[in-house]
């Protein structure tokens, strides 16, 4: 089968419905189930391989459950296809929104009744789910695991990230190598504005036309939407702006949404530095003009996709994985991706990400499903794998394998998506590099109360209403104490760690960090 031949029954497939419960669950953020059978279905779409080993003959139920988005056209395609190969298995694929996944998975992780496949909820982390036995080692169940984890990039697998005891948990199926927010535009409303479409707005820019959008729209739209009411939206929104100003770092824990900025060079939390200040001010600023869709502190990320592509913004920051489904359900959308508004557009600084990729998916330890979880981990990490899943999720979710993209052809938005993701993210060192112990901090770690998320949803509300600095000032104070607290505690419990196991002097955040080798 040929690659054309390949992708002109993907598309067929597309337009005859598999996947379309993918790209409503994208816009709107319900859930789909694999189980529909659909009559056109054709067994060529994927070419998935046997079986190696030991596979089962009996009946086996599977679930699987992400956070949907563009992953869901995949899966929507690809798992009735699977059934089809092995019609002794059944999956049900819910593909929902992280909301619903710290809901049902945190108590579904305690009580035993977790999905046999899941992303973790973002407030618990990989090493607390080793900890407490709740998933099981890829080594014990992916046929031939050492040449399938040796196949991916440098950094994909990192001990205290991935790796925990010599062994892997945690499958980070995609590449970090994308803009997570940015900036998408209604092409119209922009143009209306008096803004040229292709060029990187500033903060002041940004902001102005934001206001302008708002003023034009005469409340039929606004400038700027925001799925506030899902963690790790507005944090992600700020945190873009100030680590491509310069504040560098990412965010530590680095698993756990509730996270706080942090400067590897130096060991410290960012958030007093000059630029975050700013970045949050701006924030703020732009709420005052009322250049915010009404509700957004009730939308969540899916809910916001959802309305924007409906006209109710001129901007949104979002991911690239957003653009196939408004191809689809919204075909007569003029919109465009860029960079983020950059404070100076002269001097932008690349987006960094620590290892363990995106995606991340485990396995329940509980499950009676794991050979045939281990037959499909085992496909995805082939080369075959990686082209199926970029021919369905391109820019959105990219694949870990980077030569799997020129196998596809992308639409030019999705194109310069991921050619801009490419260009402007690197990796970055992470503190696993130093020392097993840092494992323990990750998993006793008890981000503050406030935290960061919380913080910046009552600046935003009105329900904090100490001045930017004051309020940084604190969380800095915070999340310090909360990180030496947790080093004291995982030292207490044999670990060997202290704050110079943060700091690498050596690092340059242009570049991607210099990983000694493949764990």
């Amino acid at each position: 089968m040929n690659l054309n031949d390949r992708i002109s029954r993907r598309q067929m497939l597309l337009a005859l419905g598999v996947g379309g419960a993918g790209l409503t669950l994208a816009a709107c953020g319900g859930t789909g189930a694999s189980t529909a059978r659909n009559a056109a279905l054709n067994s060529e779409a994927f070419d998935i391989p046997n079986p190696v080993g030991h596979y089962p003959t009996g009946t086996v139920n599977l679930r699987w459950v992400d956070s949907g988005d563009q992953k869901a056209v995949f899966f929507n395609a690809f798992f009735p296809v699977y059934e089809q190969k092995h019609p002794n298995v059944h999956v049900t694929y819910d593909g929902t929104d992280w909301n619903t996944i710290q809901q049902e998975l945190t108590l579904g992780l305690r009580n035993g009744t977790a999905p046999d496949v899941f992303q973790l909820p973002l407030t618990i982390t990989t090493a607390e789910a080793v900890a407490n036995n709740w998933i099981a080692p890829l080594d014990d169940f992916v046929p031939h695991w050492p040449q399938v984890k040796a196949a991916f990039p440098i950094g994909t697998f990192a001990a205290g990230v991935t790796d925990f005891g010599g062994k892997t948990y945690a499958y980070p199926f995609t590449s970090n190598q994308r803009l997570p927010n940015g900036l998408f535009y209604n092409t119209t409303y922009l143009e209306r504005a008096g803004y040229d479409p292709n060029k990187i707005l500033t903060w002041e820019e940004f902001r102005a036309a934001a206001k302008k959008a708002t003023q034009q729209g005469q409340g039929r739209y606004y400038g700027v939407i925001i799925g506030i009411a899902q963690t790790g939206q507005i944090t992600g929104w700020v945190d873009t702006l100030a680590e491509m100003a310069g504040a560098h770092g990412g965010a530590w824990p680095a698993e756990n949404g509730v996270g706080g900025p942090f400067n590897w060079k130096t060991g410290t939390y960012n958030f007093t530095t000059d630029i975050y200040q700013e970045a949050v001010e701006l924030l703020l600023a732009m709420k005052s003009d009322g250049s915010f869709f009404p509700g957004t502190v009730s939308l969540t990320a899916p809910q916001a996709r959802g309305e924007f592509p409906e006209g109710v913004a001129a901007f949104i920051l979002q991911g690239p994985w957003n653009i196939p489904a408004w191809k689809k359900t919204n075909p007569s959308l003029k919109f465009g991706f860029n960079l983020p508004p950059q404070k100076d557009p002269n001097n932008i600084w690349p987006l960094s990400y620590g290892p363990g990729g995106s995606n991340t998916w485990l396995a329940s330890a509980r499950s009676t499903a794991l050979p045939v979880v281990g037959d499909i981990f085992r496909y995805l990490g082939t080369l075959k794998g990686q082209i199926e899943w970029a021919d369905y999720d391109g820019a959105g979710d990219p694949p870990q394998f980077r030569q799997a993209v020129s196998h596809v052809h992308l639409d030019p938005i999705s194109a310069k998506a991921l050619e801009l993701g490419y260009k402007w993210t690197v990796l970055r060192p992470d503190p696993e590099l130093k020392t097993s112990g840092v494992a323990i901090v990750n998993e006793v770690m008890v981000p503050p109360t406030p935290n960061w998320n919380d913080t910046l949803v009552g600046l935003f509300t009105g329900q904090i209403t100490a001045p930017v600095k004051t309020v940084l000032k604190g969380l800095q104070d915070r999340y310090t104490t909360a990180l030496e607290q947790a080093i004291k505690t995982a030292n207490a419990r044999g670990a060997n760690v202290s704050m110079d196991d943060w700091i690498f002097p050596d690092w340059n955040p242009r570049v991607a960090y210099p990983y000694p080798n493949k764990t």
